[in-house]
């Protein structure tokens, strides 16, 4: 649903809420404004597809720990050779104190 219509729905939404009356052609906006959320929210239901979304959702979760780690790898290897640099070296690459 646009930003715009989203915005006009919500405001059907709370004015219905409330128990306001709404005219027809807002009580049948409003509707249709539901119906087109519901639609959006539901799935398909196949059990096959949340399956391959978990299945997709782990593998991204494994691939950033794996990342996470290389970094922390680098990090350390980075420190270690900044480490060694010479004063004038360091100076010139704006590293350390």
């Amino acid at each position: 649903m646009q930003p715009q219509i989203y915005r006009h729905w919500q405001d059907l939404h709370r004015r219905a809420v409330r128990g306001e009356t709404l005219s027809h052609a807002e009580q049948e906006a409003y509707e249709i404004g539901c119906r087109e959320l519901d639609a959006e929210e539901s799935m398909d239901g196949s059990v096959d597809k949340m399956r391959q979304l978990r299945e997709q959702i782990s593998s991204a979760t494994l691939e950033q720990r794996e990342l996470q780690e290389r970094e922390a790898e680098l990090d350390a290897r980075i420190a270690t050779l900044e480490a060694n640099l010479d004063a004038r070296t360091r100076q010139l690459l704006g590293i350390g104190n």
